[in-house]
């Protein structure tokens, strides 16, 4: 039964026939030798490929696209040669061969494609179904202490790659990180950001001063408590890094309040999926509007507060600001109350005191946040209180880290 219908699918439905050869093929399961637990077998428009625990379905115009050749792929620059529009959608190989470690095809022009087994593992969607793209510790506040993760010295952050390293690593894993023994400076902090990053100027300036003066349209330019939050939620894409460094206080209060928001996120996930799922499927706009002194401005960003990559449903962004989001008219009637529980179940886990970890800044420490991940918050203050920060380009972090070895 099993040939009967695989020749139905060679023949296809205008009745053609493939090759003899890759007929033949198909008449039954091709196994490589035991030891390598691997197996083959065709389709009509796919090699359905086992190797190891990972069972494969590899499509015959991706297979043909993404081969590896001379021809088709430029190894010096790691881009592709091969003019895609040039690959007939119905193409099928005319023949197939696994030995220990590589499968060879060979396509009706004589062309001979050879994959590494272990590569296409690593990038068949089955394969990174099970991958994590940005290995992580979640943390709440006792795990983040009991981490006891070490800050890194100014010198050694700028000086050294091993500095720079073990400083990327802690941000990577825990989405925070500090740097001490930093001169109190704007200067200062701005050589810091440029370690690891472009510096991403945006309408608050490339380095800015932040004090209590109401300067700018937003309650972070008081005294007043914030709550938790990411920053501009109201762009296109949400600032990947931001930069905290408190250079002067003159008074009382003003910790800095840090909460795992994909810690939050799991919780939700693991005692209510379907309001994960929501939260992670329903279009929010975020908006800022500015009409201070000389500074006029009018930003909307549109995006869900939780946002997954599809394939695998890991989490990479939260976009959550209570005090920025808009007017809800992006979904209906009957999808806004269900999205009001998820958003209070997320909330719910955000303000659980034992997911708030509280630090409080002072001159010479300057502290690093994702932006994407980790939330954060400021408690009511007293005097004269100035920061300096900026944002930077999440895109150039991560370069940073992969340049030097790690997986971000």
């Amino acid at each position: 039964m099993w040939c009967q219908r695989l020749a139905w699918l060679l023949r296809g439905s205008s009745g053609r026939r493939w090759p003899r050869s890759v007929a033949a093929l198909a008449r039954g399961h091709h196994t490589a030798p035991r030891s390598l637990r691997c197996a083959w077998q065709l389709h009509g428009d796919h090699l359905e490929l086992t190797y190891g625990n990972t069972l494969m379905r590899l499509d015959f115009v991706w297979l043909r696209d993404h081969c590896r050749s001379a021809s088709c792929y430029n190894a010096k620059t790691n881009q592709r040669s091969l003019d895609t529009a040039s690959v007939d959608l119905a193409i099928r190989p005319q023949a197939v061969r696994v030995d220990e470690s590589t499968l060879f095809l060979t396509w009706p022009d004589g062309h001979v494609t050879r994959y590494g087994l272990e590569w296409l593992v690593k990038n068949s969607y089955e394969g990174q179904k099970k991958q994590v793209m940005h290995p992580r510790i979640l943390w709440n506040a006792e795990i983040y202490r009991q981490a006891q993760v070490p800050s890194v010295d100014c010198r050694s952050f700028l000086e050294t790659d091993e500095g720079l390293k073990e400083f990327l690593q802690n941000f990577l894993l825990y989405g925070i990180a500090f740097v001490e023994n930093v001169a109190p400076t704007k200067e200062d902090t701005e050589i810091l950001a440029e370690r690891i990053s472009i510096i991403r100027e945006t309408i608050y300036g490339r380095m800015w001063y932040f004090t209590s003066d109401f300067s700018r349209g937003d309650t972070a330019y008081t005294k007043l408590a914030l709550d938790r939050h990411t920053d501009t939620t109201y762009f296109q894409e949400p600032c990947g890094i931001q930069v905290f460094h408190c250079l002067k206080h003159e008074g009382t209060g003003g910790r800095t309040l840090l909460v795992d928001g994909f810690h939050a996120a799991e919780q939700v996930l693991r005692r209510a999926p379907e309001h994960f799922e929501l939260l992670s499927r329903v279009p929010l706009k975020h908006e800022y509007v500015e009409n201070v002194g000389g500074c006029h401005n009018h930003m909307i960003g549109v995006g869900p507060v939780l946002n997954v990559y599809p394939w695998n449903n890991e989490l990479y962004l939260i976009r959550y600001n209570n005090y920025d989001r808009a007017v809800i008219n992006t979904v209906p009637h009957d999808v806004v109350r269900r999205w009001y529980h998820a958003h209070r179940a997320l909330t719910t886990e955000l303000r659980r005191p034992e997911n708030e970890l509280w630090v409080k800044l002072k001159p010479g420490k300057a502290l690093f946040v994702d932006n994407w991940r980790v939330l954060h918050g400021r408690e009511a203050f007293t005097g004269y209180r100035q920061l300096c920060g900026c944002y930077l380009t999440r895109d150039d972090v991560l370069n940073t880290a992969r340049l030097l070895g790690l997986q971000a």
